[in-house]
């Protein structure tokens, strides 16, 4: 009699992770994820190692955590 499982918002294959607190501009922040969408986790986290801009330590530990909750 407890409460009915919801469903999953989010497909098997997929997972999520966001940081509240990263201070950049939405313009800047949205040059680093255009890179990277729709590429691979291995393949992201590459691209975000070499890049240059100084966002892309904060969106690779997002990825980070996002691989992290995948795998649980």
């Amino acid at each position: 009699m407890g409460k009915s499982a919801t469903p999953r918002r989010l497909a098997d294959n997929e997972a999520r992770a966001f940081s509240k607190s990263i201070r950049v501009s939405p313009q800047k922040l949205n040059l680093v994820a255009q890179s990277i969408r729709g590429k691979s986790c291995e393949e992201a986290l590459n691209q975000l190692t070499f890049s240059r801009r100084r966002i892309a330590v904060e969106v690779k530990k997002v990825l980070q955590s996002a691989i992290a909750n995948a795998e649980n």
